[in-house]
Formats: C-alpha cells, structure tokens, sequence
C-alpha cells in the first residue's frame, strides 16, 4: 500500500473526495486555499483511531488524528504542496486550518517549510498547534538537523512542552534531545514554577538524567521522594539514566517505601 493510499484508507468511502480535490488544484494551484478550509465541515472532527503505523519514512499515531488532519495531509501530499502554498494556509488559516496544516507536517518530507512552521509554534501557547507539529509523531526527530532546525530551536521547542505540560513521551524519540543547556532551561523552568507554587513538568527529571548539569542529581533525588506518582516515575528514569554507581544507596533507600511496580522495577536496577 502507497503513502497515500494508507492515509486515504482511512477516510473510507471519502477519499474519493480528497481525489477529486487534488485533481483540482493540480489543475489550478489556486483551488487550494479554497478547498482546504472546508474540509472539517465536508470529513468532520471523529477520531481516525488505528494507533500507530508507518507512512513512508514517518511514525504517527492515529488515534490521535482527525477526519479532517487525515483528509487535510492526503491532500497536502497528493498535490505535492510547496513553501509559499504552506505559509499562505497557516498565515490566513483559522485555529482549525492551522491545526490540520501542522499535523499534516508528519507526513510531509522535511525542509525548509517544516523549519519555518515549527519556529511559529515555538512562539504560540496554542496547547492544539503545539500538540499537531510536536506530539504524536516522529516530525522533530526528522527534521533534526535541518538548515534553521539545531540545537537552539530543538531546545525551545521542548521548553515549550515543559511550559505546557505536554507529555514527553508523545514526542517519539523526544528523549534523544537531552543536552546540558535544555537541562539548565528546565532547570530554571522548574526553580521559577515551584517557587510560584505552581507544578513541575513531569518530564523534567526524565531528561535531566541523560544531560546532568549542576543542580540536576540533587533535583533527581529529591523527585524520588515526591507524592505525585509520576514525578517519581521521572526521577527512577533520572536516576537510572545517570549511571551513577555512587547513588545506588539513594535507591535501596527508598525501594522499600516505593508503592508502584513500575517505580520500584527502576529503582531495582538502579541499586543493582
């Protein structure tokens, strides 16, 4: 089954709509601002569902689609949209328009386009837009490296899930951007949050742990003793991460006061 053929798959007896549509635009380029607005209203806003899957070099997870992002990026590939058509659907789209643009991202070959929309993102508190272009795919691991996307952005982008609170683990491979400046960011994130009394992302200690800075082991040890479960989580992962034949003794303290399997498998094997 090609790319597209997976993606129209799942929208049925509709994708002979998408068809029609790309037709179109190939025809007149123009069509295109003009048809995709409309296609919340003609594929409707239900879940696609199917989990995950592989679409061409890309990893997505459906259940996290739309009728309408699926319609939206079949479209996008079928009519091999280019830069200047992205940036005009995102700088005249509504919220909606916006969202279905971003997600179709996922499946779109990486470049210049994706660089220039993920710097948009960067710089919105759209918890939608943040989720569409960052969470539920592979899209920041593939466009790693390229021209506009290094470290810097890479590391104002995971500040942005911090300071939303969105899952780490809905940015696949999100865990290979650890480096010592996202840690010191988050680390400042986290000392600003807690004395406004507000909470820490969860993830933080997840990715301290691969990329220890000064401050981090002290902050990792003191989420093995924090009452939200997934705090905890973090900070076993931390811990772990670390490597730290030396802090063994902090996780046989605490094993035995550990309530959840998940955490005491980790502190397990970081006291081996």
């Amino acid at each position: 089954m090609s790319d597209l053929a997976l993606l129209e798959s799942r929208l049925g007896d509709h994708a002979a709509v998408v068809r029609a549509a790309a037709a179109e635009v190939r025809a007149d380029r123009r069509r295109l601002p003009v048809l995709f607005p409309g296609l919340p209203r003609r594929f409707g806003r239900e879940p696609v569902g199917g989990g995950r899957v592989r679409i061409g070099p890309s990893t997505i997870d459906l259940d996290a689609w739309r009728r309408c992002d699926a319609a939206a990026a079949a479209l996008l590939f079928a009519v091999a949209v280019v830069r200047s058509e992205a940036w005009e659907l995102y700088e005249h789209g509504d919220i909606e328009e916006r969202a279905m643009l971003l997600r179709s991202l996922h499946v779109l070959p990486p470049g210049e386009t994706t660089v220039r929309l993920l710097a948009e993102v960067q710089r919105t508190n759209m918890v939608l837009h943040v989720e569409a272009a960052c969470c539920d795919g592979d899209l920041l691991q593939r466009t790693a490296g390229q021209p506009g996307f290094g470290a810097a952005e890479q590391n104002r982008l995971l500040l942005k899930l911090a300071f939303l609170d969105l899952p780490l683990q809905r940015v696949f491979g999100g865990e290979q951007f650890a480096n010592p400046e996202l840690s010191r960011m988050l680390q400042d994130l986290a000392t600003e949050r807690e004395a406004a009394g507000r909470a820490v992302w969860r993830d933080t200690d997840r990715l301290l742990g691969r990329a220890p800075v000064a401050g981090s082991v002290a902050r990792i040890l003191g989420g093995l003793e924090h009452g939200d479960d997934g705090r905890r989580l973090a900070a076993a992962e931390g811990l772990l991460a670390l490597r730290r034949p030396d802090l063994a003794a902090f996780a046989r303290e605490r094993l035995p006061r550990e309530p959840r399997p998940a955490i005491q498998k980790l502190l397990s094997q970081a006291a081996g």
